[in-house]
């Protein structure tokens, strides 16, 4: 999961700047920039007078860690493209068998498809060959492409801005605009087109979208995230068995508060504020391993929770890291009890299109039951939203493989993760001891 976002014309500079702070959240290993000027692309900060600029706001899934791999840079003979794009391609090394990650793979690709095939079959061409998902960015000498993944798995929103042309991941990049269909293409430039790049399958937006990597101003499959998140909550509380256990409900910084808001006002009780997350620790499930540390993120405010029973709220438990941590602070400050209410289903199933879990020896409930996770995280109780409850509020348009292990592609579970352990050392996800 990343950030990408991309402006041609007169504002180019201005709008591509402004949109770093409002998409961190999807990525903070590293921001890179490429832009237009006076004929030539280059990789920096854009200037004012850029022609055109694009974005990546990091999170890894292939590649070393804490690099800012994107934008890439690549030229087939007279085809030249600067490329950012959100998403995992697992096959990758067919696209470019010497590319060391995905990103690079494809950016080589697109400019020798481009090349050869021209804009429109080149781009349909080399979607018909990727496995996993993307949604990109691309600049050129002649204009500025946008295509969103043909599934939609990620996101991709579009606007204009007077005689400027601009696309980020997430419409709050973008204050508005519209989210473009899956398999859209769009090139604004010296000339303007939109077409289909392939036969449309039907959309899977990720349903962590929704939980956690979007922010909550956003709108996705056309539905508010917040909206969304609310409805979670108060779903979450209609399956409360032990509402009468409960004195206080608090979260874990910061994507749960909205869930634990409507959770806490649906059974009358109150919210605190009892889980303290420093703003300068980042969001701690998409840093490099050796970057999750929960204990120096985290402190709990005593005085909320001492002697009381708590409900600790979670948009999603997935290597249980953050919440075994955060139960035992509240236990070390004297909470009576702990039950860990989490606003999705157990995540048992690696995630190939996107997200940095690509093994299901990370997950905390593959293999295990929610009696077996709740004594992994220290917690008096366990429960997790229902998946039929969790679909009937996101919707049929939505992947929940990492729920369900049905993948919207067919995909070899155990051979995608043998390929994806050929990454270097630097790649590998360390034993996460769960």
């Amino acid at each position: 999961m990343c950030g990408i976002g991309g402006a041609w014309g007169p504002e180019a500079a201005r709008l591509v700047l402004a949109m770093e702070p409002w998409l961190l959240h999807r990525g903070h290993e590293g921001v890179g920039y490429a832009y237009l000027r006076n004929g030539e692309l280059k990789l920096g900060r854009p200037p004012e007078d850029a022609e055109a600029a694009v974005i990546h706001t990091r999170y890894s899934t292939t590649g070393p860690y804490q690099q800012a791999l994107q934008p890439v840079l690549a030229k087939h003979r007279d085809m030249e493209l600067a490329l950012v794009f959100n998403g995992t391609i697992v096959n990758y090394r067919r696209l470019d068998p010497k590319a060391k990650f995905d990103g690079e793979a494809l950016a080589k690709a697109l400019a020798r498809e481009v090349w050869e095939l021209g804009l429109e079959q080149g781009v349909a061409s080399v979607y018909a060959k990727l496995v996993g998902a993307a949604s990109l960015i691309a600049l050129t000498h002649e204009g500025i492409l946008t295509v969103r993944d043909v599934r939609g798995i990620r996101p991709l929103a579009v606007k204009q801005h007077g005689g400027s042309f601009a696309a980020a991941s997430e419409t709050v990049a973008l204050d508005g605009g519209l989210e473009l269909a899956p398999g859209t293409a769009v090139f604004y430039g010296r000339r303007i087109a939109t077409w289909k790049v392939a036969e449309e399958p039907a959309q899977r937006l990720c349903a962590l979208e929704y939980v956690y990597f979007a922010h909550f101003a956003s709108e996705l499959g056309g539905k508010s995230v917040y909206a969304v998140r609310r409805e979670l909550g108060r779903a979450l509380a209609e399956a409360e068995e032990v509402a009468d256990a409960i004195d206080v409900v608090t979260y874990v910084p910061e994507t749960a508060r909205v869930i634990a808001e409507a959770y806490a006002s649906a059974l009358g009780k109150p919210l605190v504020e009892a889980v303290v997350k420093s703003r300068f620790a980042g969001r701690i499930f998409i840093s490099p391993p050796h970057a999750r540390s929960p204990a120096t993120a985290f402190k709990v405010l005593r005085g909320h929770v001492e002697g009381r029973g708590v409900a600790l709220v979670d948009d999603s438990l997935i290597r249980g890291t953050n919440i075994r941590a955060v139960v035992k602070m509240l236990r070390e400050v004297g909470a009576r009890e702990v039950h860990v209410r989490i606003a999705s289903p157990p995540v048992k199933w690696p995630c190939f299109f996107g997200m940095d879990f690509q093994t299901r020896r990370e997950l905390a409930a593959y293999a295990r039951s929610v009696e077996a996770v709740r004594h992994l995280v220290g917690a008096d109780t366990l429960a997790y939203l229902p998946l039929d409850k969790f679909r009937q509020i996101l919707g049929g348009a939505v992947c929940y493989a990492c729920f369900t292990g049905e993948y919207p592609v067919a995909i070899d579970v155990e051979e995608t993760e043998r390929e994806l352990a050929r990454a270097p050392p630097s790649r590998r996800l360390a034993e996460t001891g769960l």
